[in-house]
C-alpha cells in the first residue's frame, strides 16, 4: 500500500515552555510562502502512486496544501524537500522532521506535543494558566490524523483525550515551527554593538516629559536602551524623588542595602569608592549579590566641580571582539571563577563568577576579594596566567579611547544604563565643588517583561562597523 503524503509548514524541535498561550483560544497566524512556494499554485503537486483507489482518498484544500489521506501507518507532510512522518496506528511514535530526504531526522515526542496545546480547553483564556499538569499526559497517545491548515497553522487530533475526552484537535502556530527560541520576544530588537563614533552620531538623549508621559521619546528611549544600554534624559526636574518615578517606567526598582535610592557624593571615610572624588575604572555595580541590578538610573542634582566625567563603555562589544580574534583567550576567560564580595557597616555579600558568560561580561575589579581560590601548583599557576593574560586583552578593548563615550553630566540630566551591559565608571574630580548624583536600580525580570509588552521597538535606519 502507497504512504500517503500531507503538504504543510515545516516543524523544527523546540525547547519547552516556549508558547504564549492564546488570549481567545484557537488564535492562528498567518502562513507567509516564499515566492518558490507560490509559485507550486501553477503547478500540478504529484501524489504517489496507489494501489488502490478505495484506500486513498484524495482532498485538495488549496493549490499550495494538500492532504491526501489513507489506511496506512505512515503520514507525511511535505514542502518540497521538507516533511514530517509519523506512524498514525503506533500510540508511541513521534513525528520527525525531516529536513530534506538525506538528513537526519529531528524527534518530537507525542507527549510533548499534546502537552504545547494552547487551546482555550487546555489554557485558562482569563488567567493564560494550563489547567493540567505534564505529568497528566499519558506516554502513549493514539494520533488519528494530521493535517495543516490553509494558514499555515498545524492540526493533531489526538484520540481518547486525557483531558477532554473523545478527539482532542490541538492547533499550534506557526510561529512555533519557524523562530522558536524568539516566540516571546519578537518585540525585542537585536541588541547594536557601539563605540564612541557610533553613540556620538546616535546622540540618545531625550525629553523627561514626553518619557514620562509615554510620549514619542518613550519608545524612541526605551528601544535606544535595548539596543545600545545607554541613553540620557534632559530637563528633568530637581528633586530627589525623581528617580522613583523615571525607574517606574522601566520596571520594578530593585531595593538594596544602600537603600531604595542612594546618593553619589564625595565623603570622607567613604564606604564605597564610588563615594570619593577619586578615579572610577570601568565596572558594573553590585557583582557579589546573587541579583545583580539590571537597569541603573542616575539623575545629576549638581555638578560644579571641575572633571568627574562619567565614562561608559560597550562590553557586548569587547566581548564580541575578543571572541573574534582571540577564541581560545576569550576561552579561559569563562573558566577561573572570581570572588566578588562585599564587607562593611554590617553587611556580608559574596558571589563567584566568571569574567565570561556567554556574551555577558562581568568585570568590578574595586570589589574582587583579595585571596581568590586558585590552586596553587604548577597547573594553577599556569592557568592564572593564562587568566591574566587574556583579562588584560579584555581591558584593553573596552577600555581603548575608541571604545569609551565620555560625558560630563549637568544638572537636569539623568543617564540610564544597562548595568549588565555597559561598564561605567567616573574620571576623578576637584572636591572644591559639588557633585551630586541621585541613584536607583531597576531590577531585571520586570524590565524584561516592559520591553516584551510594548510595542515593536524601532530599529536604527543606519549601522556602523564597530
Amino acid at each position: 500500500m502507497s504512504t500517503p503524503t500531507v503538504w504543510g509548514r515545516l516543524l523544527r524541535l523546540v525547547p519547552r515552555n516556549t508558547y504564549k498561550a492564546p488570549k481567545h483560544g484557537l488564535q492562528r497566524q498567518g502562513l507567509y510562502f516564499t515566492s518558490r512556494q507560490l509559485s507550486l499554485s501553477n503547478q500540478q503537486l504529484s501524489t504517489p502512486s496507489t494501489s488502490s483507489d478505495v484506500d486513498n482518498e484524495t482532498i485538495e484544500s488549496s493549490s499550495v496544501v494538500r492532504k491526501i489521506k489513507s489506511s496506512d501507518a505512515v503520514t507525511k507532510h511535505e514542502i518540497h524537500q521538507h516533511f514530517w512522518k509519523t506512524k498514525l496506528g503506533d500510540p508511541r511514535s513521534p513525528i520527525s522532521y525531516h529536513p530534506n530526504p538525506a538528513a537526519e531526522p529531528f524527534l518530537t515526542d507525542r507527549t510533548w506535543l499534546r502537552d504545547a496545546c494552547t487551546c482555550e480547553r487546555c489554557v485558562d483564556a482569563s488567567s493564560g494558566q494550563k489547567l493540567y499538569a505534564s505529568t497528566d499526559i499519558p506516554t502513549t497517545l493514539a494520533i488519528s490524523d494530521i493535517e495543516v491548515t490553509n494558514d499555515g497553522d498545524l492540526q493533531v487530533s489526538f484520540e481518547n483525550d486525557f483531558l477532554t475526552g473523545g478527539t482532542h484537535v490541538s492547533t499550534y502556530p506557526r510561529e512555533i515551527w519557524s523562530r522558536p527560541s524568539r516566540y516571546h520576544t519578537e518585540t525585542v530588537p537585536k541588541w547594536e554593538p557601539w563605540n564612541r563614533e557610533r553613540m556620538t552620531k546616535l546622540s540618545p538623549y531625550y525629553s523627561y516629559q514626553s518619557f514620562m508621559t509615554d510620549g514619542p521619546e518613550y519608545l524612541q528611549a526605551m528601544s535606544a536602551l535595548s539596543l545600545y544600554g545607554l541613553v540620557f534624559l534632559r530637563d528633568v526636574p530637581s528633586s530627589e524623588e525623581i528617580v522613583k518615578d523615571i525607574a517606574a517606567k522601566i520596571g520594578v526598582i530593585q531595593d538594596t542595602f544602600y537603600g531604595t535610592t542612594w546618593d553619589v557624593k564625595s565623603k570622607p571615610n567613604a564606604e564605597n569608592v564610588a563615594y570619593t572624588d577619586s578615579y572610577l575604572g570601568l565596572h558594573q555595580d553590585l557583582l557579589y549579590m546573587r541579583n545583580v541590578p539590571r537597569i541603573q538610573i542616575l539623575h545629576c542634582l549638581e555638578n560644579t566641580c571641575e572633571g568627574g566625567e562619567s565614562i561608559f563603555s560597550d562590553s557586548y562589544r569587547a566581548t564580541h571582539q575578543l571572541w573574534r580574534l582571540s577564541p581560545d583567550i576569550a576561552k579561559s576567560l569563562t573558566k577561573r571563577q572570581l570572588i566578588y564580595h562585599y564587607n562593611k557597616g554590617g553587611h556580608s555579600y559574596w558571589q563567584s563568577r566568571a569574567v565570561l558568560s556567554g556574551r555577558n561580561v562581568y568585570w568590578s575589579p574595586p570589589f574582587q576579594h583579595p585571596l581568590q581560590p586558585d590552586e596553587m601548583t604548577e597547573e594553577g599557576m599556569h592557568k592564572f596566567r593564562q587568566w591574566c593574560k587574556a583579562a588584560r586583552n579584555l581591558k584593553a578593548l573596552f577600555e581603548s579611547w575608541d571604545s569609551i563615550y565620555m560625558y560630563k553630566m549637568r544638572p537636569g540630566e539623568c543617564v540610564i544604563f544597562d548595568n549588565i551591559r555597559v561598564l561605567h565608571g567616573r574620571r576623578a574630580f576637584n572636591s572644591s565643588g559639588e557633585r551630586w548624583l541621585k541613584g536607583a536600580y531597576v531590577e531585571n525580570d520586570s524590565y524584561k517583561s516592559l520591553v516584551r509588552s510594548l510595542p515593536k521597538l524601532t530599529r536604527p535606519t543606519e549601522s556602523l562597523d564597530v
